[in-house]
């Protein structure tokens, strides 16, 4: 009989190789997506900043600084309408007349051009969706008025506890100037923070959560951003926004931000702010349908 022994050195290599698999096997799913994220962000030329708030309520965040918002605003702005509306017991079937001081050809507005040059009458709930479903700027800024302005919204967020997010502008300013555009501003974080409090049902009654969830659920911006990392027929909730380009050819901000139902009845939230990109339309979508595959993939455990 012979005993064959394994030199020291192997030994030495093959408990460091299990060591290696064994703290691989036991990294959590939240560590393995920051760094899938990471690799993800370190392949683009601009500032990105992430969150991800996961369905046991974890959050990951990167680069969680204040970033301009773009037409996500919007989303902030209609809770604060819907809050109002609900407290003052104003019917969403209101109509609202829609004068011709309000058609502003410099804007993008299916509204406006649904509408003859002397203007119109819609309800609170038609201008809704075109300021959250289809992105109209001359629907959220009059939904903006109705809200008390950038100041009224601004204050309801504090009035709720909501940090992290700062509306000072409307549409019409925003586009007065390329640099306005960086007036609005949030933390993806607490951006997530607010899609998680309206899917928990912590800012507005039954109806009028039901109401936004649909008309976010039937956003037609941005199928490339945060869709395009997301099987067909997946429940997505979200807005996007995307800046106009400096002169220099730097896209201040395209973002995408929103909340995802997984198969299971679970559901997470995300963020994706890119921001000062010099990067074309499709890399910077690109950023947000990576990031947001690598977070479904990791929440169904594939």
């Amino acid at each position: 009989m012979y005993l064959f022994l394994t030199p020291p050195t192997a030994m030495i290599r093959t408990a460091l190789l299990l060591s290696a698999l064994l703290l691989l096997s036991c990294a959590s799913p939240h560590a393995q997506l920051g760094r899938r994220i990471d690799r993800i962000l370190a392949a683009t030329d601009a500032r990105v900043g992430v969150a991800v708030i996961a369905p046991d309520g974890e959050c990951l965040i990167r680069c969680d600084t204040m970033l301009p918002m773009l037409s996500v605003f919007k989303f902030p702005a209609a809770v604060a309408l819907l809050d109002k509306t609900a407290r003052e017991r104003t019917s969403l079937t209101t109509p609202v007349r829609i004068g011709p001081e309000w058609l502003d050809r410099n804007t993008y507005s299916p509204l406006r051009d649904s509408l003859p040059a002397t203007g119109g009458t819609l309800t609170l709930t038609d201008l809704l969706r075109y300021s959250i479903s289809q992105s109209d700027n001359i629907a959220c800024d009059i939904l903006l008025e109705l809200a008390g302005g950038p100041a009224g919204v601004d204050a309801y967020l504090r009035s709720r506890g909501i940090d992290g997010i700062r509306i000072v502008a409307s549409e019409r300013t925003m586009h007065l100037a390329t640099e306005n555009q960086r007036l609005n501003t949030a933390r993806p974080a607490a951006v997530c923070a607010l899609f998680d409090r309206l899917l928990r049902g912590e800012l507005l009654p039954p109806e009028e959560t039901a109401l936004l969830r649909r008309l976010l659920e039937e956003c037609e911006t941005g199928r490339e951003k945060l869709r395009a990392g997301l099987p067909a027929g997946t429940t997505l909730g979200h807005k996007t926004g995307s800046s106009d380009r400096t002169a220099e050819g730097i896209r201040l901000a395209d973002n995408d931000a929103g909340y995802v139902l997984l198969p299971d009845g679970r559901s997470y939230c995300i963020a994706v702010f890119v921001t000062d990109s010099r990067e074309d339309d499709a890399a910077n979508a690109a950023v947000a349908a990576e990031v947001s595959r690598a977070a479904y993939e990791c929440f169904i455990g594939k």
